[in-house]
């Protein structure tokens, strides 16, 4: 879902006789790879191996919480339950619940991690079978779909559902809160300046002697992981960023394309312009879920909303004409502007 916000170079400001020494480790988490680099001395090379190492083992706990991949995780149970049923959670899945609920309220029902059975209706779900629905499934779908359909209990950790059928998907916060809890570890650990890669979802952390240079990826579904927009490199030190785009994955029938990205109050594929949606935050979590949110509203709307709302930045990328490979750029007031 997420498309890829990759780190291009970083820039070193240490005296030679305190160079620090990179160290750089990814796997393979949450249906994608995570990576960290992390820049200590030398003599702290075992303490900065366990520190990452620990960061990974929270980005985990983040997967096994929060995957609708795994059949044991607070959003697979919360599906499974009858209508009614208290389901206790994580407070990790809690803090994602509570944000998508202010996400839904901020977009009018734009943003919604209840639109599971629409998902998966298009086959963007786990079972990956693309297809085109009919009105008539699409109707059946939106029927039980609706963050009103979940009953949050916050002092609890608890949730309960509304209707019977309703698909709790988070997927769309768990990499960006993935990236916050990789990044809480690594400074309870004492270390500063690194970069937390979880997917294309990006925090930074810098002490100020740093910068960490992130490109925005081409979003062209031919573009490949070392191809950015000219002129957009972000400079970041301590500060998340994340993309959502529609040219990654998708399906074609006929002359029609379909984007995974489906908006929860039509029921289909978002149908716009808007190739990517980049927005950049203090949080990851809020840098993934808005990144999102943002990419199903009209292109003005967005940015209309991004100036309104304190902490979120967003650049907005749209196609000007199908085959083309020329972009038009909308921007937040405060969103770094492109460089000369």
């Amino acid at each position: 879902m997420r498309t890829i916000l990759i780190c291009v170079s970083i820039g070193l400001l240490f005296g030679a006789c305190s160079r620090p020494q990179k160290f750089i480790e990814q796997r393979y988490q949450m249906a994608t790879t995570t990576q960290i680099q992390l820049m200590a001395p030398p003599r702290q090379a075992r303490a900065a191996r366990e520190a990452i190492d620990n960061a990974f083992g929270a980005i985990d706990q983040v997967e096994q919480v929060a995957s609708w991949f795994i059949v044991t995780s607070d959003p697979s149970r919360i599906s499974a339950a009858p209508a009614g049923t208290v389901v206790m959670v994580s407070p990790l899945m809690m803090r994602m619940l509570v944000k998508a609920r202010d996400l839904t309220q901020a977009t009018g029902g734009r943003y919604d991690v209840s639109a599971g059975p629409v998902i998966r209706l298009w086959g963007f779900g786990p079972d990956k079978t693309n297809r085109v629905p009919s009105e008539a499934q699409i109707k059946a779908a939106l029927d039980v779909t609706g963050m009103n359909k979940i009953v949050l209990m916050p002092d609890r950790n608890a949730v309960s559902t509304v209707v019977a059928g309703m698909q709790c998907d988070v997927s769309s916060l768990a990499a960006g809160l993935a990236a916050d809890e990789a990044t809480r570890v690594l400074l309870e650990a004492g270390f500063v300046n690194f970069l937390v890669n979880a997917g294309g979802e990006i925090r930074t952390s810098s002490d100020g002697s740093k910068i960490w240079n992130v490109g925005i990826q081409v979003p062209t579904p031919d573009s490949g992981a070392g191809e950015y927009i000219s002129n957009r490199v972000l400079t970041m030190t301590n500060q998340s960023v994340s993309t959502s785009g529609s040219y990654q994955k998708y399906f074609s029938r006929g002359t029609n394309t379909y984007t995974h990205i489906v908006d929860p109050v039509s029921g289909r594929p978002v149908d716009s312009d808007t190739i990517s949606v980049t927005v950049l935050a203090d949080e990851c979590m809020d840098a993934d879920g808005w990144s999102t949110a943002l990419f199903c509203l009209p292109a003005e709307d967005a940015i209309a909303l991004a100036d309104a709302t304190p902490g979120i930045e967003c650049l907005v990328v749209e196609r000007l004409a199908p085959g083309e490979k020329e972009f038009r750029f909308l921007s937040s007031k405060g969103f770094p502007p492109h460089q000369p």
